[in-house]
């Protein structure tokens, strides 16, 4: 015993940048919602809102370097804001999501905003489509475009079994991707697009094969445990490997672990 902690105590501890990808946020109790409400009178704000809100602080509380708000429970202000029409193209509302960042960033906050690819929408056209297709995209790059104009510095995009072409539309240096259930194929075309790679911990077998052949900036785990992170470092330096999480559920513990999780012994 006394061997073991020595050997432990001669390694350097080292603090992970932590980052994240975005949440699903409990169903809040009533308490807190009046709580909210009494602290943000003489605002437009609704359940998402308030989640949002929710949210960052959390993520502020465990100390997360950078913050990122927004998931799938803001489905609803895609739809609402990006829409498509057979006759008249892309319709583009920015301003209910600009109000609700707006919250977020005018305190300073340093915070970037979550979205799914613009491919969950009903109306979004078939990529078969490629003119429609592409125009719906450039619709929601006016919207990101907007956010950044209130001071959002960068945006995550969920992706799920994206096409090469749906890759290069929402690629750009203010992105980050986040390949839901990547396969080999689909982070290698990922990497045709960007430098920043996300993965999880069953998809670390590729990355020997994919750092081999491709110019990766950072590597970002997402939902770390240590032996994960033990299997990485021989590919990437600490200052370019970062710890990740989408926060499911209850956020102030899981962003806690997540924190406690970016420390290692190296």
């Amino acid at each position: 015993m006394h061997l073991l902690v020595t050997q432990v105590f001669m390694k350097k501890k080292r603090e992970l940048k932590t980052l994240s990808l975005g949440s699903e946020p409990d169903t809040p109790e009533v308490p807190l919602l009046r709580e909210f409400i009494s602290a943000h009178r003489g605002i437009e704000a609704d359940l998402t809102t308030f989640q949002m809100l929710r949210s960052c602080t959390a993520q502020q509380n465990a100390a997360i370097d950078e913050i990122a708000i927004g998931g799938k429970f803001c489905r609803s202000r895609l739809e609402e804001g990006l829409s498509w029409d057979d006759e008249s193209g892309p319709h583009v509302y920015p301003d209910i999501m600009v109000a609700d960042y707006s919250l977020l960033t005018r305190k300073g906050e340093r915070v970037r905003s979550v979205h799914e690819s613009p491919v969950v929408l009903p109306s979004c056209p078939s990529p078969d489509d490629e003119d429609a297709f592409a125009e719906m995209f450039h619709g929601f790059r006016q919207i990101l475009r907007a956010l950044r104009d209130i001071r959002v510095f960068g945006h995550i995009i969920h992706l799920y079994d994206p096409t090469p072409v749906e890759l290069e539309l929402v690629s750009g240096n203010k992105n980050l991707l986040f390949l839901h259930n990547p396969t080999l194929v689909s982070l290698e075309e990922l990497l045709e697009h960007t430098s920043d790679l996300i993965i999880q911990s069953e998809t670390i077998p590729f990355v020997d094969d994919l750092m081999d052949r491709f110019q990766v900036r950072t590597l970002i785990l997402s939902d770390a445990s240590e032996p994960a992170l033990m299997d990485v470092l021989p590919y990437v330096d600490t200052d370019h490997l970062k710890v990740a999480g989408y926060g499911v559920g209850p956020e102030e513990e899981y962003w806690k672990k997540v924190k406690e999780s970016a420390i290692i012994f190296v």
